[in-house]
């Protein structure tokens, strides 16, 4: 499967309305806020883990006051504290994660599955590993 093929099953997966991987995430960075879906490893085309990200509210930037309003914007990100978590995630720092995203739930289904996630990682005391095969994406 291509790896526009995966980004958009994950985005189905976890109930997304805008699924984009980590170059579109650079692109609209500045222009709409982002969180994290999921880290896959996609060993046709990287060894390292890509990242699936969504697309969510557009950020209001003006033409005059555009980068104050940038910087802004970062600071006033609702997925701050959720991106951070799962960075610390992602590198196995569960305890770390799990308190940084605190009681931060906006009741969506990328929510629901995250607080899984880390809840059967602390149980298991596993450090996260990147998904190894495509077809075991999709939980």
């Amino acid at each position: 499967s291509s790896w526009v093929h995966v980004v958009e099953r994950i985005g189905r997966s976890m109930e997304c309305e805008v699924a984009i991987d980590a170059v579109v995430n650079e692109v609209v960075s500045g222009v709409a806020y982002t969180r994290i879906l999921k880290h896959v490893q996609y060993v046709k085309h990287q060894r390292r883990p890509l990242l699936v990200y969504e697309a969510r509210e557009h950020l209001e930037v003006g033409q005059v006051e555009w980068m104050y309003q940038l910087k802004e914007g970062e600071s006033k990100d609702p997925y701050r504290a959720y991106n951070s978590s799962y960075e610390l995630f992602m590198v196995g720092k569960v305890d770390e994660a799990k308190e940084m995203l605190g009681t931060v739930d906006d009741g969506s289904r990328v929510m629901l599955l995250y607080r899984e996630r880390l809840q059967k990682a602390a149980t298991n005391h596993e450090a996260c590993e990147p998904v190894g095969k495509i077809e075991a994406l999709y939980y």
